[in-house]
């Protein structure tokens, strides 16, 4: 068994650096997790241009906060309260709850009060020890109170990858918005999360429409074969007065919008299409320049506006409902297009933000 870890580690804005360091002596309620998948992110695309400075004063970090792998080492007391044994397939979440404050007492362990919103996968600093905080690494260290999930048997890799994070972000992403069956939900941007969002208002019982880009066909497509109702593609240069009456001419009034790309663009068809007395879910990453907001439209439209987190206590509900669209012959590990090595994770990176030839669904990292 290796006595080190190999880790990318972020050291700037576009630069990534190997290391290699020490595997940790465990107590008896930790537990050491071989990666064998990680997720690139929309966020991690933000963060590799150093465009957080927050995370540039961190620096190094390891990147990478959906994380699948395999129980390697484990403490006594760990593999007795987890009910879980050396090679088990797991996945870690990224964030946890402490012992009381006010948001973890709400189940918001997101923006836990102690430990701030950064304190987690992905975004902790190598300088904590024992610096194994990301997925972008051939192990993570998890501590006693992380939140750990066995894979269902059913799920492959890939599958349970997708389920762990972006479709359990769309379960609760959708809910936020109070999403009910007969409403029309129109979701911006076709990247994984916004997949994942459109299949979870199907579930719901809504009418769904997904807007993406002329250069998104394929991934509009597979949006219709879990049962999107209408998908729109915008051109370039089009506006957001034509772009808005094309989605209500196929699917009627918007009753809910979640805007998942990103973009200025985005967030103004977001706020301009919504119905009266309906609600925007906007989880999206963009600079402050890029948020436009025109407060008196919303009050005089009584406009619901709500920012979800991520998904706490979700993870469960996400790999059952895989599982169940596994039973219906409908795999969302299919989404995983593009694998790289570690090695490669700033070309991962790169065709993640649609800098390379491809144009992926899903990029990870596999160790």
């Amino acid at each position: 068994m290796t006595n080190t870890a190999r880790v990318v580690a972020y050291l700037a804005p576009e630069t990534f650096a190997i290391q290699e360091i020490p595997l940790p002596d465990l107590a008896e309620d930790e537990m050491i997790v071989e990666v064998v998948l990680c997720g690139v992110d929309g966020s991690e695309l933000h963060m590799y241009k150093g465009e957080f400075s927050w995370l540039n004063e961190l620096a190094p970090v390891v990147f990478g906060d959906e994380i699948i792998g395999r129980v390697q080492k484990i403490g006594n007391k760990a593999a007795a309260d987890r009910d879980l044994e050396v090679g088990d397939l797991v996945t870690v979440e990224s964030r946890w709850p402490c012992d009381g404050c006010r948001t973890c007492d709400r189940g918001q362990y997101y923006l836990c009060e102690r430990r701030n919103v950064f304190s987690g996968y992905g975004t902790l600093p190598m300088s904590e020890k024992p610096g194994l905080w990301g997925g972008y690494a051939t192990h993570v260290f998890v501590p006693a109170h992380a939140l750990v999930y066995r894979v269902p048997a059913a799920l492959s890799e890939r599958t349970a990858l997708i389920a762990c994070s972006p479709l359990a972000n769309g379960l609760r992403w959708v809910e936020c918005g109070n999403t009910r069956s007969g409403d029309h939900v129109t979701v911006i941007g076709p990247g994984t999360q916004g997949l994942a969002c459109a299949l979870a208002a199907v579930r719901k019982g809504a009418t769904v429409t997904l807007v993406g880009l002329e250069s998104d066909a394929d991934r509009l497509a597979k949006a219709r074969e879990f049962g999107v109702t209408s998908t729109v593609a915008i051109a370039r240069g089009e506006a957001v007065e034509t772009t808005v009456h094309r989605i209500r001419d196929a699917g009627g009034e918007v009753d809910v919008v979640v805007e998942t790309a990103g973009s200025g663009s985005a967030k103004q068809l977001a706020l301009t299409l919504v119905r009266p007395m309906g609600t925007v879910v906007n989880v999206s990453v963009t600079t402050p320049a890029e948020q436009p907001v025109d407060w008196p439209s919303l009050l005089q439209r009584e406009i619901t506006l709500v920012n979800p987190l991520s998904h706490p206590n979700a993870v469960d509900d996400a790999f059952a409902l895989a599982v169940e669209l596994l039973e219906e012959g409908i795999d969302i590990g299919t989404w995983v297009t593009d694998v790289y090595p570690l090695e490669e994770a700033d070309t991962a990176i790169r065709a993640a933000a649609y800098l390379l030839d491809t144009r992926p669904v899903k990029v990870a990292l596999r160790p």
